[in-house]
Parts: C-alpha cells; structure tokens; sequence
C-alpha cells in the first residue's frame, strides 16, 4: 500500500492490492487510512465519521456497471488523498479511473447518448523501410524481416534489431503508430522506445557514424543505452534532445502548445538546458525554454503504463489524449466551455463509452455518432 501511495507500484503489486480489498477484510483499515491522509494532509479539513462513513458506503455501493464519481474537496495537495479514494474505487467498482470537476461536487450524470462503443487502441503500427516497403505489425503476428544483413524480429507486439554488420548506405526505417495504435521498438543499439498513438520515430538501420539520432513526431519514452563515444539525439519539433544516460519521455505532438521533456533517470540536455531526475522542460511555439521541477514523472509516463492521468487539465486537453487513443474524431459546439478543469486516472483498456460516461458525471455531456465521431453536447 505505501508503494501504490507513493505511485510506485508496477501492475502486478497494484493488482494484487485491489485484490486484497475486494475481500472486504480492510474496511476498517480503509476508513482509518483516509482519516489519516486527511490529516496530515491538511490538518483544517473536518473528516468527521459520518462524512467518512457516508464516503466509504457510497464508494462500496458502487459495482461494475455503475460508473458514479467520489467528489474530492478542492486542495493545494490532493495526491495521497487521490491515491487512496482510487485504490477504494478500483476495487470496489472493478473500473480504473474516476472523475471530479475541480471545486464541486458530483452532479447526476446523464447516460452518453450512443448505440455505438469504440474499443480502446492496441498494439499496431506501419514499418515503412527503406526501400519503401510498408510491413503491418500487430501484437498477435511472428514474422522475421530481412533487410541487408540486418535482421528486424517483429514479436509480441514489439520490433526488435538483431546486431549484424551493417551493409553501406542502408538508410533510414520508419515506425509509425496510427491513431489507436502504440508499439515498441528496440533500435540496433538496445535501446528501447516505446511509440504513443498517432506518433512516428525515423532512425538509421544501423548507426554507423559519430552519434545516433533519430527524428520524433507524438509522443515516446526511451530507455537509452548511454555511449559517451556516440551521443544518442533526437530531433523532435525542430529542437535537438540529447541523452546524457537517461530514461525520458517525449511529448511532441504538433496540436499540443507545448513540446514536454521529462527525465526520470539520468540526465538529458533540452535547448541546452541539462536536466536533472524529476525535471520536465517545455518548449513553446516560439522556441522558449521554460524548466519545471519536482514534477509528477508518473504522469509524463502514465500512459506506457496503461493509464490517462489529467490534473486540473481543460476539456479540449482531455479530449485530444482520448481522440489520438480511441481514433474519433472530436466535434465542439461553438459556445463549448474549455474552463471546466478534470482530473482523474483513467485505464486506457476501457471503451470509449465507458469513459465518456465517467466524463458525463460532471458538466460535460457527449455522442458518440457514427463514422468514429464524438459530439461535444451543450
């Protein structure tokens, strides 16, 4: 529990947790754990028992087909607090994600208003080589490519590089991930990327020369093999990313206002800027620099993990992550209200039905229409 507090639980300790408290043996734990996260939290807050009671049997009353929201009070610091009330969700309900509009309390939430359900992304992406040659990869399809002397092992939803001598002038590969789709890619170096929805990564066959550079569109997290000889780059939204040791993620999705770099270990340069663990640089449309730190790195990477997390983000934010994941199309009224704020974490293995209705427990309402189209309702 202090590591899935702490937000660092992998999927098999997190399973095991909601496991362990659908037994219903931890009731009493449960209720004493938000008192004390209340506390010391924020020592002004009144958890007094019936507000407790009243919030843990509304959350126990809940069960697979009833996707009602836990309002949370608005604070400077909710994250032990939110740790705890989804832990009581998740497993409770069986549903990974909830929903508040910051500053207000749940409103009864109309239905999505559809005949029609859309299935998350999966494993899938276009292996275009250099030759031009277009190879479809899926998580279910075994196949071996060869290309020169290099052999490329698509396996279980990932593409791997086996080391052989290169051949001269073997140019560059691309992986391209549509939207719904994500994938991962082991380069000739051993590095590892992991490629988001919507999302493309150019690099050489082979690295031959004096660095390893690599060209990004979307979003991807690497695990770089460090080699001080030849500098691992990447070129994403004209800005030149090198890896001094690192594992990061990258979002650079053109429709987003900013291009985000956050370091988890190790140590990368952004626009000349280094960065240290727990940093997160921002370019803007004009090319400015700003560094954030002590940033949420679980966030950044959340979604290799199988979740959304939105905090305090608006309507049109949340709306581009789940159009890239789902593949719709996303229509808004013209007098749509981009102020309502949402938070929450949402397991990217539900339907798109499911999440809207989380979503439909605030003010937003929607339609899911034919043609993989989401209307914004007034």
């Amino acid at each position: 529990m202090d590591r899935y507090l702490a937000d660092e639980a992998d999927n098999e300790e997190w399973m095991e947790l909601a496991a362990m408290i659908r037994t219903g043996h931890y009731d009493t734990l449960l209720q004493h754990m938000i008192d004390d996260i209340y506390e010391a939290e924020d020592g002004t807050v009144d958890m007094t028992p019936m507000r407790r009671q009243e919030l843990f049997s509304r959350i126990c009353a809940m069960d697979d087909s009833d996707d009602r929201v836990v309002a949370m009070p608005r604070r400077r610091d909710f994250t032990r607090w939110w740790a705890a009330a989804s832990i009581l969700v998740l497993a409770v309900a069986g549903a990974a994600y909830f929903f508040f509009q910051k500053g207000t309390a749940p409103v009864p939430g109309e239905p999505v208003a559809t005949q029609i359900d859309i299935a998350p992304g999966s494993n899938k992406a276009l292996l275009t080589l250099s030759d031009g040659t277009v190879v479809a990869l899926d998580s279910t399809g075994n196949q071996l490519i060869r290309q020169g002397n290099i052999a490329i092992r698509q396996q279980n939803g990932e593409l791997q590089y086996a080391t052989g001598k290169p051949d001269k002038n073997m140019g560059y590969n691309t992986l391209t991930t549509p939207k719904g789709g994500q994938y991962r890619l082991v380069l000739p170096d051993g590095t590892g990327v992991w490629l988001n929805a919507a999302s493309s990564i150019r690099y050489p066959v082979a690295f031959t020369g004096n660095e390893r550079r690599v060209e990004l569109s979307g979003e991807a997290y690497f695990e770089v093999v460090h080699n001080e000889k030849k500098p691992f780059r990447i070129l994403a939204n004209n800005q030149l990313i090198e890896d001094l040791g690192t594992q990061f993620n990258v979002n650079a999705y053109t429709e987003e206002p900013e291009m985000k770099t956050t370091l988890l270990e190790g140590s990368v340069k952004v626009g000349g800027i280094t960065l240290k663990p727990g940093e997160q640089a921002r370019v803007n449309k004009k090319g400015e620099t700003t560094l954030l730190k002590n940033v949420n790195v679980a966030d950044a990477v959340a979604w290799k993990n199988g979740f959304f997390v939105f905090r305090d983000d608006n309507l049109k934010t949340v709306m581009r992550q789940l159009s890239r994941w789902y593949d719709v199309e996303i229509i808004y009224p013209p007098d749509v209200n981009n102020k309502q704020q949402f938070s929450g974490r949402i397991d990217r293995s539900l339907t798109l039905a499911q999440v809207l209705n989380g979503l439909a427990q605030t003010k937003a309402h929607f339609s899911i229409e034919a043609n993989r189209k989401v209307i914004i309702l007034p």
